[in-house]
């Protein structure tokens, strides 16, 4: 792939469909008791801007929106330009996506994941040479209970659109760089063509005490094409928090690896 060049950035004119399947997506879901309202669908997380403008575009991948992202006691406290907006006025929803990180973001899952992203120069906050956004494999939605508490049936509904949808976004953002921290299954979710077999990147053999690990720790790598260019796509298992098994220290050295692994292609 070194031979490979990296295509002009992506536009964010052409975000506008996608953002009208969101709420269509949304809009359907009324139907399922484990939708959580009110709230508003969630395409992806972070400054779109920013994240366009960076060296290097990193998306990291969950599954849906967590039911914290909208607190009983205040539904739209981390999306506060999204109150009452609804599928009327696009450009101030991706304002409200846009200003996450910015106004009440819930750090202890995407905290989580930052080191990471330092070790490859970016970050969801700001402050490394690229800003990082977060998207959703299975859907914009928010549920209660959790994804893996959902019934088979609402999971359905769910991923019939959000699965689809996220492969549309994906092509409209042209990430260089994608990180999925999930359970592995879900990695058969993604139908972006390969351009090689999924390969073991790095392992830790050893906890940050010194000590064996019972199951050693590995990071996958596989190049698919994402519209027109190569993409690096990147899975990291996940515990109760995506990397949540393995130190801060540990993740950005993956990061910095990652990086690595990336620059060496091109």
């Amino acid at each position: 792939m070194s031979d490979a060049g990296i295509g002009s950035p992506p536009s964010l004119d052409t975000l506008d469909a996608a953002v009208s399947k969101t709420w269509r997506s949304f809009e359907r879901a009324a139907v399922l008791g484990s939708r959580v309202t009110p709230a508003v669908p969630i395409l992806f997380f972070g400054d779109v801007d920013a994240y366009l403008g960076s060296p290097l575009r990193v998306v990291t991948v969950g599954l849906n929106p967590s039911l914290r992202e909208f607190p009983s006691s205040d539904p739209f406290q981390r999306f506060p330009l999204a109150a009452d907006t609804g599928s009327r006025d696009l450009g101030r929803y991706l304002e409200s996506l846009s200003a996450y990180f910015r106004t009440d973001p819930y750090d202890k899952w995407f905290g989580s994941l930052e080191p990471l992203l330092n070790g490859m120069g970016g970050s969801f906050y700001g402050g490394e040479s690229s800003t990082v956004l977060h998207t959703d494999i299975c859907s914009p939605v928010a549920t209660d209970p959790t994804w893996s508490r959902l019934s088979e049936a609402d999971q359905a509904v769910l991923v019939a659109d959000g699965v689809p949808l996220w492969h549309e976004l994906l092509e409209v953002l042209q990430p260089n760089v994608v990180v999925l921290s999930v359970a592995r299954r879900h990695l058969g979710r993604i139908a972006f063509g390969r351009l090689a077999p999924w390969e073991f990147i790095h392992r830790f053999d050893y906890t940050a005490d010194g000590a064996l690990r019972d199951r050693p720790y590995e990071m996958d790598g596989c190049w698919h094409l994402v519209g027109v260019e190569p993409c690096l796509f990147v899975f990291c298992p996940a515990s109760q928090t995506p990397l949540g098994s393995i130190t801060k220290n540990q993740r950005r050295e993956l990061g910095s690896i990652v990086a690595d692994t990336y620059a060496r292609a091109w």
